[in-house]
C-alpha cells in the first residue's frame, strides 16, 4: 500500500493532481519568461527567480 492510499482516495487524489498540475503550469511559465532572451544570468534574472520562488512556496 503506498502512502498517499493511506490519506486520500481515488477522487481526493485526483484533485490534488489537477491542482498540482496547474501550479507546475504556472510556475514553468513564470520561469520560462524570466530566462527567455537573456544571454546571462544578472542581478535582474536573479531577483525575478527569487520573486519566482517565494511566490510558488507562499501559494
Amino acid at each position: 500500500m503506498s502512502f498517499f492510499n493511506k490519506f486520500f482516495n481515488r477522487e481526493k487524489k485526483e484533485d490534488l493532481d489537477k491542482g498540482l498540475e496547474k501550479t507546475k503550469a504556472s510556475f514553468l511559465t513564470k520561469l520560462s519568461k524570466a530566462f527567455v532572451g537573456k544571454s546571462k544570468v544578472d542581478e535582474e534574472v536573479l531577483d525575478e527567480l527569487e520573486d519566482i520562488l517565494i511566490s510558488s512556496d507562499v501559494g
